[in-house]
């Protein structure tokens, strides 16, 4: 092998090497684990006891927001009701975005029986969601209206209300003019974001006790850059 032949081979092995090691921190980044679906490992004996990082849709109503650690099901995201699902028993900081079919990817270790992910580590998917305000009536004449009547409702989010999941009121929002406030109950996922006083749009019904229960979440066409 000539000498000018010889170099290429270097240079080649050392482009393969650096590629390698880039593969390898990056893994290691994410605890080892590479991303699967729930179908890839629920019940799965072969990632049983082993760390894996796993994406998929919470199962409204899995979850307890009283429950410490938090635990949940999910299943593929878009997949059919009797699709395999997993439990998740997660205990970090939950994300405030965290609800009912929000894409959760979370990582930890698979229970021996790989029916059990035990997360230290989740991050949360969901996408902004807009709407019109221009059914929408203000925070003033929900709270004149009757409770128990299904009603959409447009207000401000107030400076420091946002919670996380595990709260039962997740934000309050208030009139343009700051003077009528109601605090908001959900269990879903709040739109990727929100944030301190930005215009939404829910809807859901006003209960005896004060506390609108939403059922749905949406930023308004206003916050749209």
């Amino acid at each position: 092998m000539n000498k000018r032949a010889r170099n290429r081979l270097i240079g080649v092995t050392a482009i393969i090497l650096v590629a390698a090691a880039a593969i390898m921190a990056a893994a290691a980044g994410t605890g080892g684990a590479y991303q699967r679906t729930v179908a890839d490992v629920a019940g799965q004996s072969e990632f049983a006891g082993e760390r894996v990082k796993v994406s998929g849709e919470v199962i409204a109503g899995s979850w307890d927001r009283k429950a410490d650690p938090m635990r949940f099901e999910i299943r593929d995201e878009k997949a059919d009701s009797d699709a395999p699902t997993i439990k998740v028993e997660y205990s970090g900081g939950v994300p405030s975005t965290f609800g009912d079919g929000v894409v959760a990817v979370v990582t930890g270790n698979l229970s021996d029986d790989a029916t059990l992910i035990m997360s230290d580590d989740m991050i949360t998917k969901c996408p902004s969601k807009y709407e019109s305000a221009t059914s929408a009536l203000s925070v003033a004449s929900v709270l004149k209206a009757k409770k128990g009547v299904p009603t959409k409702v447009t207000g401000l989010v107030v400076a420091g209300s946002i919670t996380d999941a595990t709260e039962r009121i997740r934000f309050k929002i208030v009139d343009e003019n700051g003077t009528d406030e109601i605090p908001v109950e959900f269990t879903g996922a709040l739109p990727e974001g929100m944030n301190d006083g930005m215009a939404v749009v829910i809807g859901g019904e006003l209960g005896p006790d004060g506390i609108y229960t939403a059922t749905e979440v949406a930023l308004s066409d206003a916050e749209k850059k």
